[in-house]
């Protein structure tokens, strides 16, 4: 008896340890997105009280531009507003297609946005359920510092992917589908 229950304890405590590396692999190169699918995100501007901060003179950011560039830092698609953006109705929104207007490939990619608070920076992923090497493409992943947000005394300023998906049901989030099975197969 106590040899099942030792049997059933290790089984359980393998299954978490492969569950949370294979998470804890997902997270390291930021939000998965389907190849074609586009990808939305917006700055937030918060004012959080600190002990000795008592300012509630924050500023609200403006936007002055923003880049995608690839794991080797080469820039593919830039926009640069002509005029600066308030951030609280600015979002910006990128279709996957680089400066020539051509579909990048799958793979780890990152979003900087230029703002008045300074340059804050995100990391995703791009994944083509088509693919046969894409089910764990995060397997192979390398480790994206983002800059996700700019704090200075009571004022936070942060760079938001915007999330249009609703939850998946196992099995299907392993393939990053979004609401329905629609965006789970091939495009």
């Amino acid at each position: 008896m106590r040899r099942r229950w030792i049997a059933t304890g290790s089984a359980l405590l393998c299954a978490v340890l492969v569950v949370s590396l294979v998470g804890g692999a997902w997270t390291l190169s930021g939000p998965r997105y389907r190849a074609g699918q586009q990808i939305a995100f917006e700055i937030q501007d918060t004012t959080t009280w600190f002990w000795g901060c008592c300012c509630n003179c924050c500023e609200e950011t403006l936007v002055l531009g923003w880049r995608i560039v690839n794991a080797s830092e080469l820039t593919l698609h830039s926009v640069a507003l002509q005029q600066p953006a308030y951030a609280s109705t600015w979002q910006g929104t990128w279709d996957q297609i680089d400066a020539n207007g051509v579909a990048v490939s799958a793979g780890q990619y990152k979003l900087y946005v230029d703002t008045s608070a300074g340059t804050l920076s995100r990391c995703f992923t791009i994944y083509d359920p088509c693919s046969c090497t894409s089910w764990c493409s995060a397997c192979n992943c390398t480790v994206c510092e983002d800059v996700d947000c700019i704090t200075d005394c009571a004022c936070k300023v942060s760079l938001v992917f915007v999330d249009n998906c609703s939850p998946c049901i196992f099995p299907f989030f392993w393939w990053g589908c979004c609401g329905s099975t629609a965006n789970c197969g091939c495009p």
